[in-house]
């Protein structure tokens, strides 16, 4: 008996080695696990009034991130997306930034409007951070410095596009401009427009300043229609933009209005038909005929819904463009990376083929388009 007990303890000893044999295996598979992973740092709201944008970023982001993993991620090491809110102000940017700093993000993506990637892009830039902003328009973003890089285009194309459409398609002599005068975005379209409108030969009647708070939208359009402009632009997002349209069908204004890509097929959803025969710029539409892009809108759709802005197809931009460097870098160093950002030429993204100049700017297209009978309407592309 004692002989059948002691081979019965030997067998149990043998079991609980090879157990713990297994269990340490498992633990030195997870601990290399949780090694082979790269941080991405998302900045973008969530909370006030740029979180309409900023929702989509963070969406397209997740499925962007989810795609590269399933293709190895970032050099084998899986892609952790760590979201920050800026809670749509420049000093929620800046809190954001440093608390991307203190993750250790490998790069950051975001933010949209231009004054948040602003704030954010001077805390980054020290730290060696490559930050790409799909949204941010805004000349002076990439100028922070050489770790700062965007996928939309500049103001400065922008509104000289649009001013020269105003001139040109619509045969315009005369505009009103209203201005946003708490927004850097509004402002900087705004000048860039009047300075192209007015070499061009049209004539400025009314450049009609408010700010972000109480706009008296009615009061504004009233002295807009007194001087009866060919083209009225508004520079800004939904909110105002829309708020102008309605009050302009009520008042039977008849001038041609025009808008930057602070709105898109979403004002439908804010006024209804009110946003009828507004112009505007952007970056990409989602009837975009390319492979790519007719590809990225259904698998896009079929999680996150109907696309109705830009955001989604520029941030997942980002992550293509950011993919692509350190695949050329052939590291996870941050400079090596930034390095190889710079030399970004001829990426096949979603809302074009793209290639960064000394600036960190993209050079691409815009189109020009008009929202018509519910949806869409292309009516012209830009080039450079």
């Amino acid at each position: 008996m004692g002989k059948h007990l002691f081979g019965a303890c030997s067998h149990i000893f043998r079991v609980a080695i090879l157990l713990c044999a297994v269990w340490s295996l498992f633990w030195a598979g997870q601990a290399c696990a949780a090694d082979k992973i790269v941080r991405v740092g998302i900045i973008s709201a969530k909370t006030g009034d740029a979180a309409r944008s900023g929702l989509r970023i963070a969406d397209a982001a997740r499925f962007a991130a989810a795609e590269i993993n399933a293709h190895g991620g970032f050099l084998g090491h899986h892609v952790v997306l760590i979201e920050f809110d800026n809670k749509s102000t420049p000093e929620g940017s800046i809190n954001a930034a440093r608390q991307a700093v203190k993750a250790d993000v490998l790069a950051v993506v975001g933010a949209a409007w231009s004054s948040n990637s602003l704030a954010a892009a001077k805390i980054l830039q020290p730290a060696g951070i490559p930050m790409i902003s799909p949204l941010s328009t805004n000349p002076d973003v990439t100028r922070v410095g050489d770790c700062i890089f965007r996928i939309s285009f500049t103001d400065d194309f922008q509104g000289k596009g649009l001013a020269q459409f105003a001139l040109t398609n619509l045969q315009a002599a005369t505009a009103v401009v209203l201005v946003n005068e708490k927004r850097p975005y509004s402002e900087h379209l705004a000048e860039t427009f009047i300075s192209t409108f007015e070499s061009g030969h049209g004539r400025l009647l009314w450049r009609g300043n408010y700010g972000s708070d109480v706009v008296l939208h009615d009061d504004i359009i009233r002295a807009v229609a007194g001087l009866k402009p060919d083209v009225v632009f508004i520079p800004d997002s939904f909110k105002h933009v829309g708020g102008f349209l309605v009050a302009a069908k009520q008042q039977g204004v008849n001038s041609k209005f025009l808008s930057g890509d602070g709105i898109g097929l979403k004002l439908y959803d804010e006024i209804g038909f009110d946003a009828e025969g507004v112009y505007y710029s952007n970056h990409w539409s989602r009837w975009v005929n390319t492979p790519e892009s007719k590809e990225f809108v259904r698998k896009f759709e079929s999680v996150y819904g109907p696309i109705k802005t830009n955001a989604p197809a520029l941030t997942y931009d980002c992550m293509t463009v950011l993919a692509d460097a350190v695949r050329r870098s052939g590291s996870l160093n941050r400079k090596k990376v930034r390095d190889a950002l710079s030399e970004t030429n001829g990426v096949k993204g979603i809302t074009g083929t793209i290639s960064f100049n000394s600036l960190g700017d993209p050079v691409k297209s815009m189109t020009i388009n008009q929202l018509r009978f519910g949806g869409l309407l292309f009516v012209e592309q830009i080039t450079p």
